[in-house]
């Protein structure tokens, strides 16, 4: 999904020193990172771990791309960030029992971001380090919906959930996503541990859903708690490095208003054309 998260925003992992370098500037004005996010989030399913729940994705979005045709990501571990269903993210096939398993495939030290043409010409190079997130302390819990598979949302409701611990996290992240169309249709993280409801906008009847809300561990958060921000050249972009508890549910929404009724007169008006032509 993001989890896809999620086309969306943020960054999860492990550390705390961002430290920017330019390459040769070749179509670099053309290059304008909005954000870079690194993300290992446990994956819960109405509040129960689903099976090895921890997963590790990585995205990045921007203003604008230029030239760009793929982010080479080299280090600790080696992978190509690419762009697919319209983001440019990276989230392996692997699934893990625990965090240090993950580790294992994507330990903690340096990666480098080098941006990069069709003729692998590096546009901008980005090195990150990072190191040493805690888990959170749990994922929150859904008082509406309040059941899993529930029916019956209405088109704009407002979800709610119990509240959390603060030290539990720093911060909350809110995603709903359709599956139809694989895509995070509304987003808002990150947010205030107070927060504990949330209403993200007109939804389309009788459709299936995802919500989604996760705690997370974050480093260096900004007051509000808004992510950091750095700066390369004339860009400045958001970054997030994170740990996250995410508890996911599933709802449908109602059918179009007054449906049911009209679709009771259809059936009426079908059986009194029946009645007549046999008479």
């Amino acid at each position: 999904m993001f989890q896809n998260q999620k086309a969306n925003i943020l960054v999860l992992s492990i550390v705390a020193v961002l430290a920017i370098s330019l390459a040769t500037p070749v179509a670099q004005a053309d290059l304008d990172i909005r954000g870079i996010y690194i993300s290992t989030s446990k994956d819960h399913l109405d509040g129960t771990a689903i099976t090895d729940p921890w997963v590790f994705e990585m995205w990045v979005d921007f203003e604008d791309t230029g030239t760009l045709d793929h982010i080479d990501v080299t280090g600790s571990a080696s992978f190509t960030v690419s762009k697919e269903n319209g983001h440019w993210e990276y989230e392996p096939e692997d699934d893990y029992s625990t965090l240090a398993a993950l580790r294992g495939d994507y330990p903690e030290g340096t990666y480098t971001f080098d941006f990069e043409n069709i003729s692998d010409t590096v546009l901008r190079t980005v090195d990150l380090v990072y190191s040493g997130l805690s888990e959170p302390g749990g994922p929150v819990n859904f008082t509406y919906p309040s059941v899993n598979h529930q029916t019956g949302i209405p088109l704009n409701p407002m979800f709610t959930w119990d509240g959390v611990d603060s030290e539990d996290g720093d911060a909350l992240g809110m995603w709903l996503w359709d599956p139809d169309t694989k895509n995070d249709i509304y987003w808002d993280a990150p947010v205030s541990m107070d927060t504990l409801d949330w209403t993200p906008g007109p939804l389309l009847p009788n459709h299936d859903y995802d919500l989604e809300v996760s705690v997370f561990e974050v480093i260096n958060p900004q007051e509000g708690p808004a992510l950091p921000t750095m700066t390369v050249g004339v860009d400045e972009f958001e970054y997030g490095l994170m740990n996250e508890y995410l508890n996911e549910i599933e709802f449908t929404t109602t059918p179009v208003p007054g449906a049911v009724f009209l679709g009771a007169i259809g059936i009426s008006m079908v059986g009194w054309l029946c009645r007549h032509r046999a008479q």
